[in-house]
């Protein structure tokens, strides 16, 4: 019986879904559906058994839905579901369709649909951030030994190397990645079978609905499948994680930018209007963009699922779709652009060198070379090289000028020029830091190197996922092929 939604529900709820769905969710529906269907053909009821044929129609028909168009909205129906419901039957008669709707509910249709769409996206993030690391990586390979100033509470802090800052960063996308990857686990369990929270009495093997559309397994408990949310919540609040690391990164791209340290090509640029001379880096300006909203999306499905009963609900089922969909959509445009500056961006040697030459950054190891060759305690030495750095700073020079004689001046001992050149020379001071972890060339180069097994590790695992996925699904949408019981 047709019903006459109101018209504020059917124009700000109905349509907008069936909008949705059409646009990003149908495949995903039908190839659930197909799933179910063959599962239940493999029934031992008699009378299932008995109509085969009018079951592989219906298998033959929702196959032949992905190639055609989708039923056109019907403002008497409340979604996609029994548009295509109401499409078979018109092709097939109701008996035919009854196999589609045995021992399956929206609910645990739903919410695979929902899982199978945010796998496919979950690994499609995980391969873009993969090249990204890969972009960084090359970056950092060419910059073991250019010198960049770190920062440290906005000030200048301490001479490292591109590839030490770089190498970093790799370690935090490898952890963002390792996130993703554990969310893609517990991702990959099959709600459908579950029906509306308790099941079914038909015995249907849901082990092999899972196979059919590529999952690990079932989920276990038919009222987990349908009512829970934290899988979403757990990927978005990767997700979320990830897109403020990467909005940090842009930041201190964009400040290199501004200091001349860093350099992007025309096509990543904007001219003003009216200052002849600017070059705005507005490719990074729209990834940060793009990161911040990619967090205010995660917001929308976590703040949808926080506060509420434990079982099938709107609020975590068809109201976030979209909110999950706009978050992937910001990262593929950060991502996108971010990439683009790392692959055609150059970091500046002179200037970077430059830099650091007028800076005050290799205090730290004259202190400590004070404390080393001559045993003062590393207090005392600390307030004789904070009293040299005044000194040389109201006489407008660099602390690489300073010589022997200005130490003695406010009260420190006597060094070799040799011994106070090498305390205060910025490579000097990177190459004596070779412990773990450190920024000296060889050390960061052994560093790159974990991080390339690491990308290689995640990139072998891609192209499996990807391989059996692909397997599963050729399995299902072959009439006859299917998993041996």
């Amino acid at each position: 019986m047709a019903v006459r939604w109101h018209a504020a529900y059917r124009e700000k709820v109905l349509l907008p879904d069936y909008r949705f769905a059409s646009q990003h969710l149908a495949g995903y529906f039908l190839d659930a559906m197909l799933a179910h269907v063959k599962t239940v053909a493999r029934l031992p009821d008699a009378h299932v058994q008995a109509r085969q044929d009018e079951i592989r129609a219906l298998q033959a028909a929702l196959l032949r839905l992905h190639s055609e168009p989708l039923p056109p909205y019907a403002p008497e129906l409340p979604d996609l579901y029994f548009a295509i419901n109401r499409w078979l039957e018109a092709e097939l008669g109701e008996a035919a369709v009854s196999f589609l709707r045995l021992g399956l509910s929206r609910n645990d249709l739903d919410m695979t649909v929902y899982k199978l769409c945010a796998r496919e996206l979950l690994l499609l993030l995980i391969s873009y951030l993969a090249r990204l690391r890969k972009l960084v990586l090359k970056q950092a390979a060419q910059h073991l030994e250019t010198i960049l100033i770190a920062q440290s509470h906005y000030q200048p802090a301490q001479p490292t190397t591109v590839a030490h800052y770089l190498s970093a960063m790799l370690s935090v996308l490898a952890r963002d990645s390792a996130r993703f990857w554990a969310a893609y686990e517990r991702l990959d369990t099959c709600p459908l079978g579950a029906a509306a929270l308790a099941g079914t009495s038909h015995p249907l093997n849901r082990t092999f609905t899972a196979e059919l559309l590529g999952f690990s397994a079932p989920v276990a408990n038919t009222y987990d499948a349908v009512a829970s949310s934290d899988w979403q919540v757990e990927l978005v609040a990767a997700g979320q994680t990830c897109a403020i690391n990467l909005s940090r990164f842009v930041c201190d791209l964009l400040a290199w930018t501004g200091q001349g340290l860093f350099w992007l090509p025309d096509g990543l640029v904007q001219g003003s209007s009216i200052m002849p001379q600017k070059r705005n880096p507005v490719a990074l300006e729209h990834a940060r963009t793009s990161f911040s909203r990619a967090v205010g999306a995660a917001q929308m499905v976590i703040y949808s699922s926080h506060n509420i009963p434990y079982g099938d609900l709107n609020d975590f089922g068809p109201d976030i779709q979209g909110a999950l969909q706009m978050l992937f959509v910001q990262f593929d445009g950060g991502l996108s652009l971010l990439a683009a500056c790392l692959e055609e961006g150059v970091f500046r040697v002179a200037a970077l060198t430059e830099a650091a030459r007028q800076s005050y950054t290799t205090a730290t190891e004259l202190s400590d070379e004070l404390t080393r060759r001559y045993g003062l305690s590393f207090q005392e030495a600390h307030r004789l090289v904070a009293r040299l750095v005044a000194r040389q700073e109201v006489q407008g020079r660099s602390l690489q000028l300073a010589t022997p004689e200005d130490l003695v001046a406010v009260g420190g001992p006597q060094l070799t020029p040799d011994e106070l050149h090498g305390a205060l020379d910025p490579y000097e001071f990177i190459r004596r830091r070779r412990g773990l972890g450190g920024p000296a060339p060889e050390v960061v180069d052994d560093q790159l190197a974990r991080a390339r097994q690491e990308l290689e590790h995640d990139l072998a695992r891609l192209v499996e996922v990807h391989s059996r996925l692909r397997a599963a699904r050729e399995r299902l949408l072959a009439p006859g092929k299917e998993i041996p019981s």
